[in-house]
């Protein structure tokens, strides 16, 4: 992991996830702020704990990737003990950031 300024690069949007979600979007590195670890340590402090040292791996080789039908998230998913799904969105200014990370269902996962 990267350090850019006050947030960390941690992933790359590759044009085959651009292509395959057919998202407007040019390929693009993919970052982690502060308030983003903030959030999912409050929210999701299991999750974190036991998943966040496997981030980049999850950006960088999902077994499955999605996108949010209402927020607009693109969601990478990587199977591991559980399904395990990291959520990105574009910030105002237009740089994508995790927003969360956390185990989901098989329910979720399929859809």
């Amino acid at each position: 992991m990267k350090k850019t300024n006050q947030t960390i690069k941690v992933g790359f949007l590759d044009q085959s996830v651009i292509s395959l979600l057919d998202l407007d979007i040019n390929p693009t590195d993919i970052f982690l702020g502060q308030t983003n670890i903030e959030h999912m340590k409050k929210e999701h402090p299991e999750d974190y704990d036991k998943y966040y040292a496997l981030l980049s791996e999850i950006l960088s080789s999902p077994d499955f990737v999605g996108k949010h039908p209402s927020k607009g998230s693109i969601e990478f998913i990587k199977s591991l003990d559980e399904h395990v799904m990291v959520a990105v969105r574009a910030s105002v200014s237009g740089k994508l950031f995790v927003r969360s990370l956390y185990e989901i269902n098989i329910e979720k996962l399929a859809r």
